[in-house]
């Protein structure tokens, strides 16, 4: 008798290892974002705010952040970034650029020659930061500021996927630049994990995304 009480001992604690294990390795999480009229939403950032502080950290390193100049445009149009952490802007052209933000939580306004190629910036507080290019106008780019590691850029197909996410109740924040809603955002309230890939249908409309490419070319003033 003493043996077996024995071995359920074992076999009881070994299978709370094991649920550990498996709930520390939970399936990924899916969610879909649709616009207004059903479609698929692609380059809309989708982030998550969990309710428990200590959820906010997380051992899975954040994803290098680059803003690129790249044929007289901003590359990706719109870029995320947790709080506290850098981004590189990259001059992929031939030509300098004057990249500026005028508003947000960061105020800057920096020359980018193609032979200096690179300026680090770190961005210490959340908000939105719109750039532009003072030698190039038509120049158009968006930054977001989080303060969570959990964020994605939606594909083609709307779909963005969370890795490791912590079992929580979240506020799940979809955001676009020309999103036609209160501070260019729709919020809802989520509890994860969820066995079924989430759907979130946008309640608005988009202005129209300006076009990052000059009517009549021209090279700015030499030496500039």
């Amino acid at each position: 008798m003493i043996i077996t009480s024995t071995r359920v001992a074992i076999v009881l604690t070994l299978s709370g290892i094991l649920f550990d294990i498996s709930a520390v390795n939970a399936a990924p999480q899916s969610i879909m974002v649709l616009n207004a009229q059903g479609q698929p939403a692609q380059n809309m950032v989708v982030y998550l705010l969990p309710s428990a502080p200590a959820n906010i950290v997380t051992t899975v390193a954040p994803s290098k952040a680059e803003v690129h100049q790249k044929d007289k445009q901003f590359s990706p149009y719109i870029t995320v970034v947790q709080k506290g952490n850098d981004v590189a802007f990259v001059n992929e052209d031939d030509i300098t650029h004057h990249i500026f933000s005028a508003l947000g939580p960061k105020r800057f306004s920096f020359k980018l020659r193609h032979q200096q190629q690179q300026q680090i910036l770190r961005f210490e507080q959340t908000g939105h930061v719109s750039m532009g290019c003072n030698v190039h106008d038509w120049m158009s780019g968006h930054l977001l500021v989080v303060d969570t590691p959990f964020y994605a850029v939606t594909n083609l197909q709307g779909i963005v996927t969370f890795e490791h996410l912590p079992a929580d109740d979240f506020k799940l924040v979809v955001w676009h630049p020309q999103l036609k809603m209160p501070d260019n955002q729709q919020v809802k309230p989520v509890h994860f994990p969820s066995d079924n890939t989430m759907t979130i249908t946008l309640q608005a409309d988009f202005d129209s995304i300006p076009s990052q490419q000059s009517l009549d070319e021209f090279e700015f003033l030499e030496g500039y």
